[in-house]
């Protein structure tokens, strides 16, 4: 009796202890995706907290990064809710919040073959810019059909404080995708032809907001 006594209690340990380290497993891949392959960038943010606002102030659908530069034009709001917010957060005591750039609905096909160095920049011949992060597609196996990637969010705050400058308006604003193979001396023409453009590679929206309280 006192056996099968101690029998049932070490059963009941063991399933304790299995369903404790099953609900820790549940959590590491819905708290913590990059444990699971993702990748994350220096200044790249987490999930929104829910108690803050967000107020979009430009966006850009349907990118297909098939060339190894391509620049896309943000259209800015200079005036209203939206512009006022940015202008807090970039010029007013302590801030009024964080500007980011979202990228959403990323799809792929097929590995690129390079990565994308992501930067803000003003237009023109000889533009400012400022890096604001690389994409990487590390274990993006081949096969057919098209895959979801993970959204992208940066905090680019401090990149639209050095394009501003002392001016008392945001000037217009492009975001560039370069392609590259990671090392310092890479530029978009030496790494063209190692481009894949059957990977299929599209950015669904392209977003710049500001997070914070309202």
């Amino acid at each position: 009796m006192r056996q099968r006594l101690s029998s049932k209690i070490a059963s009941s340990k063991i399933a304790a202890a299995i369903g404790y380290f099953g609900s820790w497993l549940l959590c590491a891949a819905v708290f913590f995706p990059a444990a699971c392959g993702g990748e994350t960038t220096k200044g790249e943010k987490k999930e929104m907290a829910k108690e803050e606002a967000t107020t979009t102030l430009g966006t850009a659908a349907q990118i297909r990064l098939d060339e190894p530069r391509l620049s896309v034009r943000l259209s800015l709001a200079t005036s209203g809710p939206a512009a006022d917010r940015l202008r807090q957060t970039l010029t007013g005591p302590g801030g009024g919040g964080t500007a980011e750039l979202v990228l959403d609905g990323m799809t792929i096909a097929q590995p690129p073959g390079v990565m994308f160095n992501v930067y803000l920049s003003t237009p023109g011949p000889n533009p400012q810019r400022q890096y604001v992060g690389t994409l990487s597609f590390f274990g993006v196996a081949h096969r057919s059909g098209q895959v979801d990637l993970p959204g992208r969010t940066f905090d680019v705050t401090e990149q639209l404080k050095a394009l501003k400058g002392k001016n008392p308006q945001l000037p217009e604003i492009q975001v560039v995708f370069e392609a590259t193979d990671g090392t310092a001396e890479s530029t978009p023409e030496k790494v063209g032809s190692l481009l894949n453009r059957q990977a299929g590679l599209r950015v669904g929206s392209i977003r710049l907001q500001v997070q914070g309280k309202p």
